[in-house]
């Protein structure tokens, strides 16, 4: 081929691209456009216990549906996301429960950008305690000499139970970090 016939070819090619690149919207803008309200479902990627989570550590979910706005996929579906463990104890002594607060931050956009969250409390609830598995202790109260004694000694020494949020595990987010999102959960009357 001829020089002026590549540089002819090669011209087109990119006016053809920069005309594909103007028609399609810029993902980011249309973000924006999301309903702040709009219900988000995602699931668990890793495990989280709270025998071995710590407050800070990070875990992950993914998206399981596309979002859209029209008809332009703005969030693809299994876009993984990021959260944090904003309390996590472990089971003790005593029955005491193992307890985990999780919280989802964002999402992860293809072009690496982060995309803030809110955990959708309505439908969603990501702070979970285990049993204490403590023996009720109106059973102290029957009137049998060393019941109570030996109920209040179990309580004391056995182990409560560990909660874990496993893999898989459904919940769902609000597509913005926004305080406006606040108005998206639902609120008991005072």
């Amino acid at each position: 081929m001829t020089t002026p016939l590549l540089a002819v070819l090669l011209g087109l090619t990119l006016l053809f691209a920069a005309g594909a690149l103007a028609a399609e919207p810029e993902t980011s803008a249309l973000l924006g456009k999301i309903d702040l309200c709009t219900v988000v479902a995602v699931q668990m990627i890793d495990d989280v216990d709270s025998s071995q989570a710590r407050p800070g550590d990070f875990f992950r979910f993914e998206t399981i549906n596309a979002v859209t706005v029209g008809n332009t996929i703005v969030l693809p579906a299994r876009t993984i996301g990021y959260g944090i463990v904003s309390i996590a104890s472990a089971a003790g002594r005593g029955g005491r429960p193992g307890t985990l607060v999780l919280e989802p931050r964002y999402l992860v956009l293809p072009g690496g950008e982060h995309f803030g969250v809110v955990l959708d409390h309505n439908a969603s609830d990501l702070q979970r305690s285990g049993n204490s598995g403590n023996m009720p202790g109106y059973l102290g109260a029957i009137p049998l000499p060393g019941i109570g004694a030996a109920i209040g000694l179990f309580n004391y020494f056995h182990h409560g139970k560990d909660i874990e949020v496993k893999k898989g595990t459904i919940f769902s987010v609000f597509p913005s970090d926004s305080p406006s999102v606040e108005k998206c959960q639902d609120k008991p009357a005072l």
